[in-house]
């Protein structure tokens, strides 16, 4: 029971489950039963790749892509990352190794089939990835030797000359002049040649009707996920707990071009707007909205619904949350491997690096009417860390109080829950109710 202005009001179990992420979850099961079959079994190429990466150029070659940090999180939720981080010491790798990258690479040295998920990774036709940091080059490379020797394409990107603010505002139409032509052509260059190679490598061919197909099928569910995002962002209290937000739009990302993940989505706004118009609430008595900034905390999740009953805390957004319509999103007229280009070439800067991060988390902010942000500092990964620094100094300074946790996405050993906790009460405490 819980009390709210001198009313008692019943909590309901678990009233904010969600049919759709039931369903997303027997879709990735459904998904990785037709990958066993066709890769494991029947020995069709896949393609390993980063989560910023263009998937979208092998899912019209009808070739399977395994995102790297979806592995990694299923790892994590897994239980499994303290026994290859564990392995990971005793081969002698460094400790600041970035914990995404270096954890599937583990999984792979540790060549445990009945340990790792799903029996672990077979060898795949190629490594794909976008060059960021100092360490991923090398763990690739590391990784190719492991599987035997796999071709490895990484991704440049050549660097922005001015950087506007409120990208959010300009990048679905205006994409040429936001992110620079000169960019843009570099970027289309280079997926030119990835076609080349995965043509060559995975002996399918580029087609692009179904390429086309894919980019406006990605627009019309990014379409849907603004339309929640606008729904979660104006209803008080909040209807979808965060857990929730990541199950159904993090799912339908990995699959994104596929009509499945129009069809998901569609399902998921509809089932969002029922609990709006009831009046379901994540809980009864909300009084403090939280963001959380960075990437999710995948062995831990529960962790976003720890301060619920003690200080009516929610967690109401994360970048999970509405990247997909705010980042995917690219409309365009006739030169769709353009469109395509502009989609990845600045990602990784959108969601992780100043000013372009901060801008768009302080507007989430004000949207979604928070009353402070956590902020998840990753060990191990300098560029991201560094970034949520800085974006955690913006938000100060744009009035919405910040608490940083210093720990990993996927290494629960970094983790101390207790610590954590009560880091997270005190700044709720301190810095949200005594305001």
């Amino acid at each position: 029971m819980t009390m709210t202005d001198g009313r008692t009001r019943e909590r309901p179990a678990d009233s904010s489950r969600l049919e759709a992420t039931r369903r997303a979850g027997e879709r990735q099961r459904d998904w990785f039963a037709s990958f066993r079959r066709r890769v494991m079994e029947s020995g069709e190429p896949y393609v390993i790749a980063g989560a910023v990466a263009p998937h979208e150029i092998f899912h019209a070659m009808d070739v399977p892509v395994v995102a790297t940090p979806w592995y990694s999180a299923v790892i994590a939720a897994k239980q499994l990352s303290p026994q290859y981080f564990g392995l990971m010491d005793q081969l002698g790798y460094h400790a600041h190794l970035p914990r995404y990258e270096s954890l599937p690479l583990m999984s792979t040295l540790a060549n445990d089939p009945a340990t790792a998920p799903y029996g672990g990774l077979p060898k795949p036709a190629l490594l794909l990835d976008r060059l960021r940091g100092e360490s991923a080059q090398r763990i690739y490379g590391q990784w190719s030797k492991a599987f035997g020797g796999v071709p490895v394409f990484s991704l440049d990107n050549s660097s922005q000359t001015h950087l506007e603010p409120d990208w959010f505002r300009h990048n679905q139409y205006d994409w040429e002049r936001l992110y620079e032509s000169h960019r843009i052509d570099f970027q289309v260059a280079q997926l030119k040649d990835l076609i080349r190679i995965g043509e060559m490598v995975t002996h399918r061919s580029f087609d692009h009707s179904k390429f086309v197909e894919q980019m406006l099928r990605i627009n019309a569910a990014g379409e849907i996920v603004a339309e929640v995002r606008d729904l979660l962002a104006e209803t008080r209290p909040c209807p979808v707990p965060l857990t929730e937000q990541l199950s159904n739009v993090m799912t339908a990302t990995w699959h994104r071009g596929s009509q499945w993940a129009v069809d998901h989505l569609n399902f998921y706004r509809s089932e969002v707007q029922r609990l709006v118009d009831h009046g379901t609430a994540v809980c009864c008595d909300e009084r403090v909205r939280l963001l959380w900034g960075g990437n999710g905390l995948w062995f831990n999740t529960s962790f976003y619904r720890a301060f619920e009953a003690k200080y009516g805390a929610v967690f109401v957004w994360s970048m999970y949350t509405n990247f997909f319509s705010d980042g995917y999103r690219k409309y365009f007229s006739d030169d769709q491997l353009r469109a395509l280009a502009a989609r990845h070439v600045t990602m990784n800067e959108l969601l992780h690096l100043p000013p372009w991060m901060s801008d768009w988390i302080i507007h989430q902010a004000r949207a979604f009417g928070a009353h402070g942000a956590v902020m998840l500092v990753p060990i191990g990964d300098r560029l991201a860390a560094y970034g949520n620094k800085f974006a955690s100094l913006a938000l100060e300074r744009a009035g919405i109080p910040v608490l940083q946790l210093s720990a990993s996405a996927v290494d629960a050993r970094l983790w101390d829950n207790d610590e954590m906790t009560r880091l997270v009460e005190e700044f709720i405490e301190q810095r949200i109710l005594k305001k």
